[in-house]
């Protein structure tokens, strides 16, 4: 018995040995790497200093009023491109559904359309007996499911109606009586609170140029088309007001559209460099297009008001960093033409993220004063109009008394850009040479250059081969941790570059995946690119993370003008600068093999890069046209997104740009995560043979449960050819 035990233990030791021995990990050892988990994002945030460097340098040379006009004509052209284009004015439809009195105050419950059929509801509140056209608040909330019904909210407009405003307050999409995605039988979100409303619909409208922050704002535009119509609303004195995302709408607005005469947006303006440096960027509706490398900053919304009254509304313990918004605020008081209009002011109270007594009634005699108004700003305690008094819909919810969805604007935006892709598609030759450059650009991508020697760290064998680990010098310092398998009977091999989201390491094991290849005379590289593997997000970070990623990545990015594809088909690139560059490897041969969502990022490569000869994706989308012609969408995928990649091209017209290279598409998917059905999959496959010249691409589509024999099987045929 002792002798089996100890023959036991020994067995356990060996094991662990070679389980050790087999560690694939490249970067845990590595001090100067320990934080490699946050290096996709400290990539977009140095990228993002340098835009805002120039930045700041523009506007500290300001010293004249010629120069600001300058500035701020530039501002105002930005932030037009970059919000995406507005959508036509078409007839509101108003609708009063309800009034009610309480509290001494008048209550109109309304529904207004932005767009055709999508409704917005809102409620109007002012004293019952208030004579003449009155100063109006476009009151807008921050995330909270009720919507402008909550308490805290409530608290500000039921007294600024007391104060002699007529205060339209309204529900912004994704909260109150305007959930999106609704699930009919629960009645509440099937996508979650409203940052996620926010963001599952702002990822979907990102495919076609659109942003979430467009649709907030048009929602708004329209409100204040309903208040100019008001008979008892002076048109010249118009405010906004909000907090937190109401905050963030109110700059909106207040940047965007002239008929705001005075703006008060609360616990939002900050400063990139600061947000970067602390929560990073956040829901969809708060990103705009390329917003940082045009060089915006949430000063210039401040700067777009063109000097009218601003009041910035802060806490100092806001996440939505103080030292930011103090910092923005100083430098565009220290502009000449702001500092002699004194039209820029900023109030401050230590507290968390939320409304104070203080910052209350400095709104309140912000919005008197401009107006010179004589009504008293104490903050008065108010009791709350129960939320069911305040109910606009017969349902509750507008989606289900009527109403279209946001995908429904989605999908009917779609018809016109898809329409016009297929129309490009028609002149061939013409759209070909186009599609390479469209990429290349919407995508982010940057080719290697120049690159650092890798830095070899170790090397153990295993029959028939050995594993070598490296770090590859990425973008701004990234690194880039690969596993390379060679043969063991020396001389050189084509390459395969294999591409997994689960990991360099997966089909590494003993008898795995990426054995095979390597036994059929192959030499593998294996690379954890940015967001997968080590190089994945901090999942103890809170944020929704989504195939790697997570949403504030994949706005950051958006923010300037790159995209998670384009920078993960950019370290595709230094991958394969890295396979020619090895004496094993016959540079003319490699081939490309992505899994799941490595697939587009390894087709741009493919695309954007000469050293790929063949290309072969397994369970990959090989369309993002789904995600915008259908409701829901699977998120990982959504984590693909190029922004307004449909404007130009799909990943399908790739592969045609990538003929006649050989291709396999293995079991494609939608952006649901489903098997296309086999109609698509002839859709497209007629559509490459006619866009290549009749057959030329030598485009396989497989489907099976099998993808290793499959694999083996394709790579037998040849796959030389490019």
């Amino acid at each position: 018995m002792a002798l089996s035990i100890f023959v036991l233990c020994m067995l356990v030791f060996i094991g662990g040995a070679a389980n050790a021995q087999d560690d694939l990990s490249v970067l845990k050892t590595w001090k100067a790497h320990e934080n490699a988990q946050n290096a996709l994002y400290n990539l977009i945030a140095s990228e993002s200093y340098r835009f805002l460097d120039a930045r700041d340098q523009t506007l500290a040379g300001i010293r004249s009023v010629d120069q600001y006009t300058s500035y701020t004509t530039a501002v105002h052209r930005k932030l037009d491109a970059a919000f995406g284009p507005l959508p036509a004015k078409t007839p509101l439809n108003v609708r009063v559904t309800g009034t009610i009195e309480r509290e001494g105050i008048a209550v109109e419950k309304i529904v207004y359309e932005s767009r055709p059929g999508f409704w917005v509801t809102g409620a109007v509140f002012k004293s019952p007996n208030a004579p003449g056209r009155l100063p109006a608040v476009l009151y807008v909330c921050g995330h909270t499911v009720d919507g402008f019904r909550s308490e805290a909210y409530q608290q500000v407009i039921l007294n600024l109606a007391r104060k002699g405003f007529l205060v339209f307050a309204i529900d912004p999409a994704g909260q109150g009586e305007r959930l999106q995605y609704v699930d009919k039988e629960k009645g509440t979100s099937y996508v979650g609170g409203p940052t996620q409303e926010h963001s599952y619909a702002g990822l979907q409208y990102l495919f076609l140029g659109r942003t979430m922050a467009m649709v907030r704002l048009w929602d708004c535009i329209r409100a204040v088309d309903y208040l100019t119509a008001r008979p008892d609303v002076d048109p010249q004195r118009i405010v906004v007001h909000g907090r937190s995302g109401g905050g963030t709408m109110s700059a909106f607005l207040g940047a965007m559209d002239t008929r705001i005469a005075a703006a008060a947006p609360e616990c939002y303006i900050t400063s990139f460099r600061r947000l970067l440096q602390s929560i990073g960027p956040q829901d969809a509706e708060q990103n705009l297009l390329g917003q940082i490398s045009s060089g915006l900053d949430h000063g210039d919304f401040l700067v777009a008001r063109d000097l009218k009254p601003t009041l910035v509304v802060t806490t100092t313990r806001d996440f939505f960093s103080i030292q930011g918004a103090r910092e923005t605020v100083t430098s565009l008081q220290a502009i000449p033409p702001v500092s002699a209009s004194k039209s820029l002011s900023m109030v401050e109270d230590d507290s968390p993220h939320q409304s104070t007594l203080k910052n209350r009634e400095a709104v309140y005699r912000f919005f008197l004063h401009t107006f010179g108004m004589q009504s008293n700003y104490t903050d008065e305690t108010i009791t709350p109009i129960s939320p069911d008094l305040l109910r606009v819909t017969k349902t509750g919810q507008a989606v289900t008394s009527g109403s279209k969805t946001i995908h429904d604007l989605i999908a009917e935006d779609a018809v016109a850009i898809l329409g016009k892709l297929q129309k490009n598609r028609m002149n061939t030759t013409e759209y070909a040479s186009r599609i390479r450059g469209s990429a290349s650009g919407l995508s982010g991508y940057r080719s290697p250059g120049t690159m650092k020697e890798p830095v070899f760290c170790g090397r153990f064998n295993r029959e028939d081969y050995t594993i070598e680990k490296y770090i590859l010098d990425g973008e701004d310092g990234l690194p880039l941790p690969v596993l390379l398998f060679v043969p063991t009977g020396g001389g050189r091999y084509p390459a395969i570059l294999y591409v997994n989201p689960a990991g360099k390491q997966t089909g590494a094991e003993p008898g795995g995946q990426i054995e095979d290849f390597v036994r059929k005379g192959y030499c593998v590289c294996s690379p954890d690119l940015p967001g997968f593997g080590e190089l994945a997000v901090d999942t103890n970070q809170g944020d929704s993370v989504i195939g790697g990623v997570s949403y504030n990545i994949i706005f950051g990015a958006q923010l300037i003008g790159r995209s998670i594809t384009g920078i993960q088909a950019s370290h595709i690139a230094r991958a394969c600068v890295f396979l020619k560059s090895l004496d094993c490897v016959v540079p003319e041969r490699i081939t490309g093999i992505g899994v799941g969502i490595a697939g587009p990022a390894l087709l741009h490569a493919a695309v954007l890069d000469s050293h790929i000869s063949a290309l072969a994706l397994i369970d990959s989308p090989v369309s993002w046209e789904s995600a915008v012609t259908e409701e829901r969408y699977d998120q990982t995928i959504g984590s693909t997104v190029v922004p307004s990649a449909l404007t130009a091209y799909d990943l399908i017209d790739l592969f045609c740009v990538f003929a006649p290279g050989k291709v396999l598409v293995y079991n494609p998917v939608d952006c649901a995560a489903k098997s296309l059905p086999q109609k698509t999959c002839d859709r497209y496959t007629h559509m490459l043979d006619t866009f290549c010249g009749g057959g030329k691409n030598r485009f396989s589509v497989m489907s099976g449960t099998d993808s290793r024999e499959a694999l083996t099987g394709w790579l037998q045929n040849g796959t030389t050819e490019k």
